[in-house]
């Protein structure tokens, strides 16, 4: 086709009608290119994820391909009213714009990551460990030879396509198919259906919708959303544990886990938990030990696996048992945690209930004297602020905080550590040290400085919990390198069980007493979750969002994360699947 009119308007026309059917081709080859991504997943294709993939895939390069000609080529067209200038600036835009997919496609194929601004602050990461540039070169060389012969025959047969009639109908398409590809993962969402949310950050730029506000205002989904959601994250199966356990009978017959809800390293002192800190100081004592979660499920899982509570459903799925369970077949058995349900009642009073659970405890134990035993507590106390009344213990307060409301929670927070000290000192002495290994820790830490807001934030305080662990015939040590409760299980199996696996065998943690320690910790869940490092804290949510932290919990623009660190941290994780 050729310009037969200098009309300014005329020529403008037929450039924006051609520019529609160029957005289109590319549209097409980007879905070509864009089939990496869909092989690259290992999933549950059912009919539904099979239909909602379909139009996830329709409807989302629809949707780039469109947004990218009206955010480049519709106001140049306006600027460059000219069919030799658009073609070559079309032919380029779109040549750039499939390369990125390409290479987009390669870094997720090898990593399962996006190109995108996370991608670039992690320190080490280099295009070169995944990207043939070479090939990319030749590529982008042959690929602007296509995009220029696309453009021209395009434009030559520019009257014989519009005479077809049929771009309102695709434009439709690709809305219908954007839209449905939204709600069914709305459904999805609300359902907890998992061979959908499998493919969720699946292309680039993909951000899915969840309507969840909407929907729990209408109480169609409840408070236990998120952890189903987490739930369902979990693989189908797992190997695990991947070789079998060699163990031989343990020194101690016994076992004894105690959690506590909220509970400081800092404060594990003769001032305000002198049992605690007894205990610590003639045992194995790890001060520099970082919880896995903030949520106490999720804790208690780690605690009886080694694994992150990414496993945590395929576990309850399967009725898979713990390495520590299937060890202890056979003891006399009990736990003595309160449900989340019962504590949430009006009526539920944290310090009589913890001396109900602690009394109840003794009382089992000690009509278990000739059985070896594995039993559990979680203690609340400190979590609700809750104290007897009249419990007024001689402490030393903090008095470094600045407003008059946390210094009042903070006093309150102290004393009610200083009861469950108490109540460990009564348990403690109902125990046989010489034939049980007792386990205590916290399940997370308490930020006394923001104690009024509650703050859930991934920050040191919340997350340096204390790790006290007394076995037998073990000589006191005082463990300063990072710990996490990873650690537990291999500690368990080679001291308490006198297991010959190696430790990953197991988890993803290592021995507490060796000298091995992990570069990088995975905390939380994949929904939501954070890495710890020795320098800050990279929080990331199920969207690919990231910020860093300093470990004070200050915003640091200039964090990093080291590339390879994290896709070992990954492939450690991942060891099980």
């Amino acid at each position: 086709m050729v310009d037969n009119s200098n009309s300014y308007k005329d020529r403008v026309s037929r450039l924006i009608s051609w520019g529609h059917w160029f957005m289109l081709a590319n549209i097409v080859l980007a879905m070509v290119m864009a089939l990496r991504y869909i092989f690259a997943i290992d999933s549950e294709l059912t009919a539904v994820a099979a239909f909602y993939l379909l139009t996830t895939w329709i409807g989302h390069f629809g949707l780039l391909g469109i947004l990218t000609y009206i955010i480049v080529l519709f106001p140049l067209t306006f600027v460059f009213p000219s069919s030799k200038v658009m073609r070559a600036l079309g032919a380029i835009v779109a040549t750039f714009s499939i390369v990125a997919v390409l290479i987009d496609g390669s870094v997720f194929g090898s990593y399962q990551l996006h190109l995108n601004l996370f991608a670039f602050d992690l320190k080490g990461f280099n295009l070169k460990n995944s990207i043939g540039w070479t090939s990319i070169g030749l590529f982008l060389l042959a690929l602007l030879i296509v995009e220029l012969t696309i453009a021209n025959l395009i434009w030559k047969r520019l009257a014989i396509i519009r005479a077809w009639d049929i771009g309102n109908k695709i434009t439709f398409g690709f809305g219908c198919a954007f839209l449905l590809s939204h709600i069914i993962h709305i459904w999805a969402d609300a359902t907890v259906y998992s061979p959908v949310l499998s493919y969720d950050r699946l292309f680039p730029l993909s951000h899915q919708s969840t309507a969840r506000s909407f929907i729990k205002k209408h109480g169609w989904i409840n408070d236990s959303h998120q952890d189903k959601l987490t739930l369902s994250a979990a693989p189908q199966t797992i190997n695990y544990p991947l070789n079998p356990l060699q163990c031989n009978a343990p020194q101690a017959n016994n076992l004894l886990f105690v959690s506590i809800a909220r509970l400081n390293q800092q404060h594990v002192s003769a001032n305000y938990m002198p049992n605690l800190a007894r205990l610590a100081s003639t045992n194995i004592n790890a001060t520099n030990h970082i919880t896995t979660s903030l949520v106490q499920q999720d804790i208690a899982f780690t605690l009886a696996t080694g694994l992150p509570a990414n496993y945590r459903g395929v576990f309850e799925r399967n009725s898979m048992v713990s390495p520590i369970q299937s060890l202890t077949d056979g003891y006399a058995n009990k736990s003595f945690t309160t449900s989340e349900e019962a504590r949430k009642q009006t009526t539920f009073n944290a310090a009589v209930n913890d001396q109900n659970n602690v009394s109840e405890l003794i009382e089992w134990i000690g009509s278990n004297q000739n059985t070896p035993y594995r039993a559990d507590i979680t203690l609340y106390s400190s979590q609700a602020l809750s104290v007897p009344d009249g419990f007024n213990p001689s402490i030393t307060w903090p008095s470094t905080l600045q407003r008059p409301a946390d210094r009042l929670l903070a006093r309150q927070y102290m004393k009610a550590t200083a009861y469950i000290d108490q109540l460990l000192g009564e348990l403690l002495a109902a125990v046989e040290l010489a034939n049980t290994t007792v386990i205590i820790t916290g399940i997370r830490g308490n930020d006394l400085s923001a104690i009024y807001q509650q703050s859930d934030a991934y920050s040191s305080v919340n997350l340096n919990v204390p790790l006290v662990i007394a076995i037998p015939n073990l000589a006191a040590q005082t463990i300063t390198k990072k710990t996490s409760h990873y650690d537990v299980v291999p500690t368990l199996l080679r001291h308490h069980f006198k297991c010959g696996n190696p430790a990953s065998d197991i988890g993803i943690g290592f021995d507490v007493l060796s000298t091995e320690q992990s570069a990088l910790l995975y905390i939380g869940a994949s929904d939501n979750f954070a890495l710890y490092q020795k320098d800050g804290i990279a929080e990331i949510d199920r969207q690919g969002n990231y910020r860093f932290f300093t470990k004070q919990y200050q915003k640091d623009h200039n964090g990093q994360l080291s590339f390879q660190q994290l896709i070992e941290l990954k492939a450690n994780i991942n060891r099980f699947k």
